[in-house]
């Protein structure tokens, strides 16, 4: 097998702990001695011993000598875990090929250079893009103390979604829900607006997928959400917030004391909840990712406000001919918002494009 090779199964491996290792990375790693695996393992959750160590351990005396492959410069310095960069020392093993940098300002390249100086030889590089595509949450919270911003909207072939304002149309196929609950699981937090909360009265689960529930966020200016909605309920499930401009103590005090939390945010002069804040006190509670779910307003706002990382968009085959256009019109100063490093899937009758936004 080739190092290229190799490496497929280390992104394999730190796939799995996606939605268990926030705010750290994801890391896979694979021990390779005389042509064969000798150890392999990953980051299992946040806390626990990193990819590196657990493949050494499955190793054991077979690591001496050996080549160790993993998506991410090893540590170097004393976190929750010891460094992992001593243990592969004392392990003896002879060479070590890494997929990307850690971006970490105070960290990267400290630990390629802490192995060098031990004989270690490093190769750095190897599915690089593929390793910075997997590690993209991290890599943005790490160097900026932002959450990474993924929206995610359904709409029809002529870009609706819905026949009618305030009302409910469902678009996407079961399929397309199931993809839609995995993303749930793999995001620290997802996110929705007064509107969408009231008119389909969501839980924001990952409920047809086995996996952590992500803090949900409700974006309500002046606080005028109803006590009934089902989401406020499920408050033991995981953490709730929201998103408010409004100066009513009182109500403030009575979400809270239902176990809500409230984010308070400065308006603008037409009454929108400034988005860079949010963001900003999304990084102070460690939320790495967030998915934004909808709906219309939700979505032209942190699209006007260039607060996105990724888009998707899950198009169903459908013409309403009318309807409520999936973005509202908006001033972009000349520029247009094209999407760039695109990925398409088939899910079901439905077809997802996702893809990262470029002014031009």
């Amino acid at each position: 097998m080739t190092d290229q090779q190799y490496m497929k199964r280390v992104l394999r491996l730190a796939k799995m702990g996606r939605g268990h290792v926030s705010p750290n990375p994801l890391v896979g790693a694979v021990i390779v001695k005389n042509g064969s695996i000798a150890g392999e393992g990953y980051h299992r959750q946040f806390g626990g011993e990193h990819a590196e160590i657990a493949a050494l351990k499955a190793a054991g005396s077979n690591a001496k000598d050996a080549v160790l492959y993993c998506n991410l410069e090893p540590c170097s310095h004393w976190g929750k875990t010891p460094p992992c960069t001593d243990a592969i020392i004392r392990a003896g093993v002879r060479n070590v090929i890494i997929g990307m940098k850690d971006p970490n300002p105070l960290v990267t390249g400290s630990g390629i250079h802490k192995l060098r100086n031990n004989g270690i030889k490093v190769k750095t590089g190897v599915l690089e893009n593929e390793c910075k595509t997997l590690n993209a949450f991290y890599s943005k919270y790490i160097t900026s103390k932002l959450p990474f911003v993924t929206v995610k909207m359904a709409q029809t072939l002529d870009g609706k979604i819905a026949r009618k304002v305030n009302t409910r149309t469902q678009l996407t196929s079961e399929k397309a829900r199931l993809f839609v609950h995995l993303l749930r699981a793999e995001y620290d937090a997802v996110l929705i607006g007064k509107k969408t909360a009231i008119i389909d009265n969501p839980l924001l689960t990952p409920r047809l997928v086995s996996g952590r529930v992500p803090a949900r966020i409700i974006l309500d200016t002046h606080l005028k959400c109803k006590p009934s909605l089902k989401i406020f309920s499920t408050a033991e499930l995981g953490s709730i917030y929201i998103a408010t401009g409004s100066q009513d103590a009182e109500r403030k005090e009575y979400f809270r004391k239902k176990g809500i939390g409230i984010i308070q945010l400065k308006t603008d002069k037409n009454s929108f909840l400034h988005l860079p804040e949010l963001l900003t006190e999304l990084g102070n509670r460690q939320i790495t990712s967030l998915l934004v779910e909808g709906g219309v307003e939700v979505f032209t706002s942190f699209l006007r406000e260039r607060l996105i990382d990724r888009i998707i968009l899950l198009i169903a085959p459908y013409i309403f001919g009318e309807g409520v256009n999936v973005v509202d019109i908006f001033s972009t100063n000349g520029s247009i918002v094209k999407l760039k490093d695109i990925t398409r899937k088939q899910l079901g009758q439905d077809y997802m494009v996702m893809g990262t936004p470029d002014y031009i």
